[in-house]
């Protein structure tokens, strides 16, 4: 055994310093080590595999947040974004990796790339101040909040359009099935008495389970008490497919134009 630790160890101190993963912050350096065309193709390899589903597959932002408008709000040094995709991205959907740090630092040189590429950024077509008043006409502050004012059944929209691209925002309105956030999964529960209640996913365990009634208040429930919990594919969103053209891009415009707090 002490001969095979030995061997491992021998290994390790061989590794090339890129291939393996740092043991704290502090030794991640400022500059990417491995900037080249060549690890930043391989990084558009990774992408496309790990990232691209909430990112989109040019990264032009989903579910995740856009990557190509050269604006990051979480930081934009090569270090920072180094740390931010391997550690995650804490009070978001964005998740940690056990990718080599080598893997790390190739995906932080395509995601450089995919902003320089982009020197000018996605203009909406329709006019910010009408899309907000068919946003509010529509009922959608009662769902979703703008700079703390309004509901939380839904996302929080401060800074949507600092994270999706026009074309995402477009569907999200006219089909909002097509892309449902993990937080925001719609759940109906049925109690033994008959009673139902539908609302979005929060948490649960072995015993319990919670979710967010459609009026927005928190409930919890024990699955003794449950005849059946439905995990519904479905958004709670309802599809505004009904919208006119010139509604849906000047909503589409309004929503793009909130960036969040700077």
């Amino acid at each position: 055994m002490r001969l095979f630790l030995i061997g491992c160890c021998a290994v390790m101190s061989t590794m090339p310093a890129q291939m393996q993963r740092l043991r704290s912050e502090a030794e991640v350096p400022e500059k990417n080590p491995l900037n080249s065309e060549a690890d930043a193709g391989l990084g558009r390899k990774l992408f496309l595999g790990r990232c691209g589903l909430c990112h989109g597959r040019d990264g032009e932002g989903g579910r995740g947040a856009a990557l190509n408008t050269g604006q990051y709000r979480h930081g934009d040094s090569d270090r920072q974004m180094f740390l931010n995709i391997r550690n995650g991205i804490r009070n978001t959907e964005m998740p940690g990796t056990f990718l080599a740090d080598a893997d790390v630092w190739r995906l932080v040189a395509y995601v450089k790339r995919l902003g320089w590429a982009r020197a000018s950024k996605e203009k909406a077509p329709g006019d910010p101040q009408a899309g907000r008043v068919v946003y509010e006409s529509r009922g959608c502050p009662a769902c979703h909040a703008i700079d703390t004012q309004g509901g939380d059944t839904g996302p929080d929209l401060s800074s949507v359009g600092a994270r999706s691209s026009l074309r995402y925002l477009r569907e999200s309105i006219v089909s909002p099935s097509a892309d449902v956030s993990l937080t925001y999964r719609a759940v109906t529960v049925t109690t033994t008495a008959g009673g139902k209640i539908r609302g979005s996913y929060l948490n649960e365990d072995d015993y319990s389970i919670q979710l967010r009634s459609m009026d927005g208040d928190p409930r919890s429930f024990l699955k003794s008490d449950l005849e059946e919990v439905r995990y519904e594919k479905e958004s709670l969103m309802p599809a505004y497919a009904g919208l006119s053209a010139a509604e849906l891009e000047n909503l589409v415009a309004y929503l793009s134009s909130l960036k969040g707090k700077r």
